[in-house]
């Protein structure tokens, strides 16, 4: 599967040297200032079912992204979604088999990070009462309905948008480690932030 990660440059010269890498939660500041890790928690116990255990001693995965806008193709460094990176960064181009990818729907990912319920409403009447059947739960049941309907995080085909909902528009890829052969290309870039 052709995905397309951004790094910063010096992940890239440690992969070099390194040949393989893990995720470092200290080094995710979604996960250390933004206060995501219990969504970023779930994401991993949802790569070790559907893609297997990660390699000893990694807690989070790699993210990728497999389609931007529609297309399963290099992504355009100068659309909004990279203009928030800091010095310099490259744009790795990997191939990483099927099976040890897990992919989802970057913009329902949203859902997952606000904690929220993933409902089915086609429109406003079908929500409110959505709304009023998940509040009627105790809880713990609401725990658990919640993150069960965040599993729909994970159908990205085929494309579909509505009015309510759209999936497959922009989908990302988590997959447990980085190797350098895995790197078939890669883009160097200056973020815009300093």
């Amino acid at each position: 599967m052709r995905l397309w990660t951004v790094q910063p440059e010096g992940l890239y010269e440690k992969l070099k040297i390194e040949k393989v890498l893990h995720c470092d939660p200290a080094q995710s500041e979604w996960v250390t200032e933004c206060g995501f890790s219990p969504a970023y928690d779930w994401i991993s116990e949802q790569m070790k079912v559907r893609v297997g255990s990660p390699p000893k001693g990694v807690i989070y995965p790699f993210w990728a992204w497999h389609t931007i806008d529609w297309w399963h193709q290099r992504p355009d460094l100068r659309r909004t979604e990279f203009r928030a990176y800091k010095g310099n960064q490259v744009c790795l181009e990997i191939e990483i088999p099927d099976n040890m990818v897990l992919l989802s729907d970057e913009d329902s990912w949203h859902i997952v990070l606000n904690d929220a319920y993933y409902g089915d409403c086609v429109d406003e009447q079908e929500m409110e009462e959505e709304d009023a059947w998940f509040d009627n739960f105790p809880p713990k049941e609401q725990a658990f309905v919640k993150m069960r309907s965040w599993e729909k995080i994970f159908i990205v085909s085929p494309p579909y948008e509505s009015a309510w909902e759209c999936r497959g528009k922009y989908v990302q890829a988590t997959f447990w480690e980085l190797r350098l052969e895995q790197v078939v290309a890669i883009r160097r870039f200056k973020g815009r932030l300093h």
